[in-house]
């Protein structure tokens, strides 16, 4: 009932045409939804389901969806799963959680950035922040582009996107100039 880790890219594949997106990884625990029925959420920590609050982390999570249930299953129903990360601190209840992917379930295949925002826009959720680059680049290109957006040694997931979909991904880290 896991919603499955994307596949990275390896650093010196092409990149898929399309555009070109990035945004800082954020670091923490990984966290996964999806309906297994209507109203029946099987939400994930670090791999394991959470079904009580047995701290702080499990705590965070079940409040950030118990605040969110209805808008979450009607955004998601059962043909769709979603992926995030609980960055620690935030708040007086623990960690804030951070959508990275809306993934539908019949295919494994990972919603653009619009797609993203658009289908969990009723459900008040913190998303990445993408930036757009533009058309397919080589990587060279690509490294130039991101050390003007983001300072030096900062991660970052980079993804081609086309036909509202994510076609590849890669991690790569801001160097210097």
């Amino acid at each position: 009932m896991l919603v499955d880790e994307p596949p990275l890219d390896n650093d010196d594949a092409p990149f898929p045409e399309g555009d070109v997106v990035t945004a800082p990884v954020p670091s923490g625990a990984a966290v996964t939804l999806r309906f297994a029925s209507p109203y029946e959420p099987w939400l994930t920590l670090r791999g394991h389901r959470v079904l009580v609050d047995d701290g702080d982390e499990s705590r965070s999570v079940l409040l950030w969806l118990s605040r969110r249930l209805a808008a979450l299953t009607r955004a998601l129903d059962v043909t769709r799963g979603l992926r995030a990360t609980l960055s620690p601190g935030g708040g007086p209840h623990g960690g804030v959680v951070v959508v990275t992917d809306v993934i539908r379930l019949e295919d494994g295949s990972a919603a653009d950035h619009q797609s993203l925002a658009t289908v969990l826009e009723g459900a008040r959720v913190k998303l990445l922040a993408f930036a757009v680059l533009g058309p397919a680049m080589s990587r060279n290109e690509l490294l130039a582009r991101v050390r003007t957006l983001y300072a030096a040694g900062t991660p970052l997931e980079v993804r081609s996107e086309d036909q509202e979909r994510v076609l590849g991904r890669r991690r790569v880290r801001v160097g210097r100039a």
